[in-house]
């Protein structure tokens, strides 16, 4: 299966493929040794690349991956290249609705960073969720303008629950 990877910006093409004793991965075509060791049903996991060892976290948030890398946070996201070629071919725009910002991990917020009508770009900072004895930044997944703001300063928040609405650019 081919993937493409896009990690702060930056695309990757990651392709996987099941050799029955593991899985062969090539990474821009070239290979890597890689393994990951964990519980499938956990956020963490030891990654193996190239026999280099990464401890990560791994939390979703509205179809982006938040990953957690020794203690440094990477937004990512990763589309199946068949659905990346179908979207180009129809020209719609990546996920057909009005873009969300949810809680990757349950917590406490600390802080809203915007006000309902502000402009945003894709990355900027919007709320600060503590979880775990650590303040958690999380960033606009979208351009546009603030719809809506659900949060609320020194409420509790469920893993998924929506915090921001934004509305695309016209």
């Amino acid at each position: 299966m081919k993937y493409l990877v896009t990690i702060e910006g930056r695309e990757v093409a990651v392709e996987i493929a099941d050799n029955g004793e593991g899985y062969n991965v090539k990474v821009n075509g070239r290979s890597v040794e890689a393994e990951v060791v964990g519980n499938p049903s956990s956020t963490k996991a030891l990654l193996m690349l190239d026999n280099r060892s990464y401890d990560t976290e791994v939390f979703s948030s509205n179809g982006d991956l938040m990953v957690f890398l020794h203690g440094l946070e990477f937004d990512c996201n990763v589309e199946d290249e068949r659905l990346v070629a179908i979207r180009k071919v129809a020209g719609a725009a990546a996920g057909g609705h009005a873009p969300e910002l949810k809680a990757p991990m349950p917590g406490l917020v600390v802080k809203l960073l915007r006000q309902v009508g502000g402009q945003v770009r894709k990355g900027d900072p919007l709320v600060v969720v503590e979880a775990m004895k650590m303040e958690n930044e999380l960033k606009s997944p979208a351009d546009g303008t603030i719809k809506e703001i659900k949060a609320e300063t020194g409420k509790p928040v469920d893993k998924g629950t929506v915090l921001v609405t934004i509305s695309p650019p016209e």
